[in-house]
């Protein structure tokens, strides 16, 4: 296939996408307008915008918004440091991986809908419990990702490292792990997403602050527009979150690339 048949592809592809996602605006819109389906149930694009401009203009919004960045921001790091170097360790030991896998398998199958009552009862319903439950939502994708990228390592360039008598650590640091990289940063992403579900989960059921909590009060007041405003909101900081992440890897790994 060339390149030129590949762009028309793609360009009709988009084009499909433009239309539905049109279509769809165009029906909510009349929808409401016609009053065929109910304001409670469903909000016209033009309500969103202008609700989500008047949250912008007086506001309301921003020092929700910051409160959960800074959750979010803690509690991914946490789970990123935790995670990578969790995973470095089970590489570099690999009886700590036997020993330690029962348990956090055993923790990250306990649902975080039934542990939230806990974290409040231990942390409270600021701050912290939601940097914990954030934490919980993404160490485990960061730590298994991190230690299947390990293992997958080529044999040849574990052969290489043999050749030049590296020890465990040398091979781990300069052949094992930069291979994992793509791994790694795979894990990364899934758990920047997860992020944004614990902590907008965490803010709708306890909390006095942050995107999730507008989210809530704004469904308790039957104020659809202002659900969906904050729905897409969500949406594309997480996607614009992910995004930071894909270049972040681009930029550490570019030149493992040429190879």
């Amino acid at each position: 296939m060339t390149a030129k048949s590949k762009k028309k592809k793609f360009t009709l592809i988009n084009a499909f996408q433009i239309a539905t996602l049109a279509a769809l605006l165009i029906y909510m819109q009349t929808a409401v307008k016609s009053g065929a389906v109910s304001k409670v149930f469903l909000a016209a694009p033009t309500d969103i915008v202008a609700e989500g401009i008047k949250i912008i203009t007086n506001g309301t919004l921003l020092p929700h918004f910051l409160v959960s960045i800074e959750e979010i921001l803690v509690g991914y790091t946490l789970a990123a440091v935790v995670g990578i170097g969790l995973g470095i360790i089970w590489t570099l030991f690999p009886k700590t991986e036997e020993f330690g896998n029962v348990f956090c398998s055993a923790i990250m199958a306990v649902p975080k809908v039934a542990i939230l009552p806990l974290l409040i009862l231990w942390f409270g319903i600021g701050f912290l419990s939601k940097v914990v439950l954030i934490f919980l939502f993404a160490v485990f994708t960061i730590l298994y990702n991190t230690v299947t990228g390990a293992k997958q390592c080529k044999e040849s360039y574990l052969k290489v490292a043999r050749v030049f008598e590296a020890n465990r650590f040398q091979t781990v640091f300069q052949v094992v792990i930069p291979s994992a990289l793509p791994s790694i940063f795979n894990g990364l992403r899934l758990a920047a997403a997860t992020a944004f579900t614990g902590v907008v989960f965490s803010e709708m059921q306890s909390a006095k602050a942050g995107v999730g909590y507008l989210l809530s009060e704004a469904q308790g007041l039957l104020n659809t527009p202002r659900v969906f405003f904050l729905i897409v909101l969500i949406t594309v900081m997480s996607v614009i979150f992910v995004k930071i992440i894909s270049l972040i890897e681009y930029a550490v790994c570019h030149k493992w690339r040429r190879v």
